[in-house]
């Protein structure tokens, strides 16, 4: 399995990269679908307390260079998990958002649903690649059984000090069962 995954990462991971790298280089193409939508950010953006050089392109910008990015470290097996929920979150509403299927007729609106599909394709892998443990049981099911094993051991080390203590009380009362013989002997 090891085997496929070294394949299968870097082919699902290249699409997210090239898409990342092209928005990260021409954000226009986002802003270009939605218009007034960036607009109204960007307005939102110049009345907060946000730095004066951030506007929707460079929100767009980033989150390409952040797709590109969890694209390469998903691809070299570096934090996968993490790597592939970026994906998800970085790529899907801009991925959704281009798409004008609205405005379209024919052989147009055919190429554009099987993109649609296909990028949906994808989107259904990063998911897979999110939860995939790759044989390991999860961080939540570890967490578990280390709390588990504590609680034994924390009861194993209880019932040992409580053997202890018996034996102790025993000698303590043998101890004192022999003093006060040799007391009442001296008094007697």
């Amino acid at each position: 399995m090891a085997l496929v995954r070294r394949i299968a990462r870097p082919l699902l991971a290249a699409p997210f990269v090239f898409e990342g790298v092209r928005t990260a280089l021409r954000p226009e193409r986002e802003i270009d679908v939605f218009p007034q939508a960036f607009d109204a950010v960007d307005s939102a953006l110049s009345k907060s307390s946000a730095p004066g050089f951030v506007d929707s392109r460079a929100v767009v910008r980033v989150a390409g260079a952040v797709a590109a990015g969890a694209g390469v470290l998903y691809a070299t097996n570096r934090c996968p998990r993490a790597a592939a929920a970026a994906l998800l979150l970085t790529t899907s509403v801009g991925w959704a958002g281009r798409k004008r299927v609205w405005e379209l007729r024919g052989e147009e609106l055919t190429q554009e649903i099987q993109s649609i599909l296909t990028d949906a394709g994808l989107l259904g892998g990063v998911l897979l690649a999110v939860v995939d443990h790759e044989g390991r049981p999860s961080l939540g099911y570890r967490a578990n059984q280390f709390i588990e094993r504590s609680q034994k051991k924390a009861a194993a080390t209880q019932r040992d000090i409580e053997k202890k203590a018996e034996k102790l009380e025993k000698k303590a009362k043998g101890a004192v069962e022999t003093a006060q013989k040799q007391l009442a002997d001296q008094r007697g």
